[in-house]
């Protein structure tokens, strides 16, 4: 036999024997979920209480559902009489197209499956492979067509290609069971975006990114409606079903099931047109009526359906339909997006869209190549506005226009100093008042991210953390704006003037520069549900608050800035062991970084210092090598003998919050709390304590245009 023939041949076997494998273990996979939903109703038959779609939380901690699905996999015919799931005839699964990312053959059989929920159409399940990678099925229930009727369906739905469809990728038929499989969105449903899914606080949610989900579950909704002859129907269009794809586009989901499922649609939910009433009614002009009831939610950020955990239904028709003018309608806008009143032009647009989606005669309705088109229009108008922008400084949350960018150029200028991410000026307008400005360099995203994540920044609302208050930016410059703080920082204060004149910080103001600085750390670690880091805690970016607490400066640059390398930082000093660049940032390496900070207060040098052979030895080695202990404590707190006990507290703290070991440090709520033991401090409160330093100040004969090298030429052309 020739060897290339014979090659062939053993080529085509190999890839028999992969493909009846991965059949294999899919085989397995189902057979695994429905013995998970098997398990889930025996657990709710025996129970005192009925079940409801709330309790499929309570059933996570009931049993185990990350055991591996081969540990649950099992023998239809095992179950006998006592088991709704018996004499089944042989099962046929069909594969239609391959999951993205892949799943190879040897994970499928170690995955893990968890209940998800259950909605109109049946239960919903991820399977988990060991490498992360994860499929949600979906168990149809009550399917009231025929076998063959069933597959010619799951044809007609598998046919449907669109970025912004979520692809069938397999179904499992038999005589009883009926289940679909999908690609698994890390991102998650609008829904739980925009009111938080098991209690969790709500994400922030731009403009932008809900202008971007309409256009993506409007473009995938008209496709839908495009095939099969121009006659699919969705029939439950809600938020819930809508997912964000990697691009943050709308994903639209659960296609096509009204045809196969008769059911009643629940009288709580109103994201369904007034003339359907069971899932047989859905026609194209009501998936428009549902698709507009998204818009006004994307608009409001209120449900129409109840939320488990969450906020109530709201009748979204009746609500926008209360405003009769212009005016009003900016009432029914969610708080959020009201801030911007740049983009208030473009809500309105977009509520009038949602508005004539809703029409109450179906005839009125657009269809939706229509929707696609004025939304598109709107969003190249969005862009066109954030073009726009980039030319002007933009001012965040509720700070008040009192200048403008040729204002702040033209204003006297000295230079503050200069640190990893930039270098920070002092703007002195012609009424005396000052603004701090930094001038961010590094900057490695585009503009809409760097918005999004200002958003974010300018959301921060606390007494011990400097707000900012507007930003510019360009490809040639990044502006952020903040308060002035006229007290020094802290660095100035403990290593600043040693002369005759200096006026050393005392132990009740250095307790309450670690009390602010903490509890604004710990307030800033609690926002963008949890994700928000500071990564740059110096000294240096401490400030005093008017009652000499410590104020928390420069907040989340690192996460939109190039990667910073420890050998290029300034202050190396202030990282912890496990951040290489500014990519690994974290609330622990925040912590750390505080923890020298403390370890400042108490000893009163620097986080680096010089040894007698010129190399650099950092504070925290040079504490955990020191000889005698009292050496550590700063010479000017000597004399507060009556204060020893509270600063050996403070020292073993701070050396708590430098250990090695991350998974080892103090969480910031912890050092707070430590904190308000030590001081006593338990509430902010005036006090006059610790007055500050008299600034030296720098010339003041150029302005910020100059010191900024020429900046405005470059920012108005």
């Amino acid at each position: 036999m020739d060897k290339s023939a014979h090659k062939s041949g053993s080529t085509t076997v190999i890839k028999k024997k992969k493909m009846s494998a991965i059949y294999d273990n899919w085989e397995r996979l189902v057979a695994a979920v429905l013995k998970k939903e098997q398990l889930w109703q025996l657990f709710h038959d025996h129970s005192r209480s009925p079940s409801v779609l709330s309790e499929a939380s309570d059933f996570s901690s009931s049993f185990d559902l990350g055991s591996p699905l081969h540990d649950l996999a099992f023998d239809f015919a095992r179950l006998g009489s006592s088991s709704t799931y018996y004499r089944r005839a042989p099962s046929k699964l069909v594969l239609i197209s391959d999951f993205s990312p892949a799943i190879d053959v040897e994970d499928v059989g170690l995955a893990s499956a968890e209940v998800l929920g259950t909605g109109t159409f049946g239960s919903a399940y991820t399977a988990a492979m060991e490498d992360g990678v994860k499929i949600v099925v979906k168990r149809l229930k009550s399917v009231n067509i025929s076998e063959p009727e069933f597959k010619r369906h799951m044809e007609i739905i598998g046919n449907v290609r669109h970025e912004n469809m979520a692809a069938l990728r397999a179904y499992y038929s038999s005589n009883d069971e009926r289940l679909m499989m999908y690609d698994y969105y890390i991102n998650g449903s609008v829904s739980a975006l925009l009111h938080g899914q098991n209690g969790k606080t709500p994400a922030l949610v731009n403009w932008d990114t809900r202008l971007t989900i309409a256009v993506g579950a409007a473009r995938g909704i008209a496709e839908v409606h495009t095939q099969n002859g121009g006659k699919l129907v969705h029939g439950n269009i809600k938020s819930s079903n809508i997912f964000l794809n990697s691009q943050r586009y709308g994903c639209v989901s659960d296609l096509g099931l009204t045809s196969m499922i008769s059911a009643k649609y629940m009288p709580t939910a109103r994201c369904y047109a007034p003339e359907v009433e069971t899932t047989q009614d859905a026609t194209q002009a009501s998936d428009v009526y549902s698709f507009g009831i998204l818009l006004l939610e994307l608009l409001t950020r209120k449900p129409p359906v109840p939320v488990p955990g969450g906020p109530q239904a709201v009748d979204l028709v009746k609500l926008v339909n209360s405003a009769k003018n212009k005016e009003m309608t900016t009432k029914v806008f969610d708080a959020d997006l009201l801030k911007f009143p740049s983009i208030r032009e473009h809500m309105i647009n977009m509520l009038q869209i949602g508005i004539s989606c809703v029409a109450k005669s179906p005839k009125k309705r657009p269809k939706m190549p229509e929707v696609v088109k004025m939304l598109e229009d709107l969003w190249a108008a969005n862009t066109r506005n954030s073009v726009s922008l980039e030319r002007k400084l933009v001012f965040v949350d509720n700070s008040i226009l009192t200048f403008d960018l040729e204002d702040m150029l033209s204003s006297s200028a000295e230079v503050l100093g200069k640190g990893s991410f930039g270098s920070s000026y002092r703007a002195i307008f012609d009424n005396g008042n000052s603004i701090a400005v930094k001038r961010f360099k590094h900057v490695n995203v585009s503009f809409k991210e760097f918005r999004q994540h200002m958003d974010v920044i300018g959301r921060l609302r606390h007494e011990n953390v400097a707000e900012l208050r507007a930003y510019y930016f360009s490809r040639d410059e990044v502006l952020l704006v903040y308060d002035y703080q006229y007290q020094d920082n802290v660095s100035a204060l403990l290593h600043g003037n040693k002369g005759s004149g200096r006026r050393p910080l005392d132990w009740e103001t250095r307790l309450k520069i670690a009390m602010g600085a903490a509890r604004g750390i710990a307030h800033i670690h609690r926002q963008d549900d949890g994700n928000l880091v500071h990564g740059n805690i110096k000294s240096s970016n401490i400030f005093l608050n008017r009652q000499q607490y410590g104020l928390v400066s420069d907040v989340g640059l690192a996460k939109v800035s190039s990667p910073i390398r420890r050998s290029a930082m300034l202050t190396p000093g202030y990282c912890a062991p496990e951040v290489k660049d500014t990519r690994n940032v974290s609330h622990a390496s925040d912590v750390y970084s505080f923890g020298v900070v403390l370890l400042e207060l108490v000893s009163g040098k620097p986080s680096e210092q010089k040894t007698d052979d010129g190399s650099v030895n950092s504070l925290v080695n040079w504490i955990q090598h020191v000889t005698e202990v009292f050496e550590v404590f700063d010479v000017e707190l000597l004399r507060y003998h009556n204060k020893m006990e509270s600063m050996w507290q403070l020292l073993q703290l701070a050396m708590d919050c430098v250990v090695n070991m991350p998974e080892r440090r103090p969480k910031m709520p912890r050092v707070v709390k430590m904190l308000e033991d030590i001081s006593g401090i338990v509430t902010g409160g005036q006090t006059s304590v610790g007055s500050r330093l008299e600034d030296i100040q720098p010339s003041i004969g150029s302005t910020l245009e100059d010191v900024l090298e020429d900046l405005l030429p470059r920012l108005t052309t």
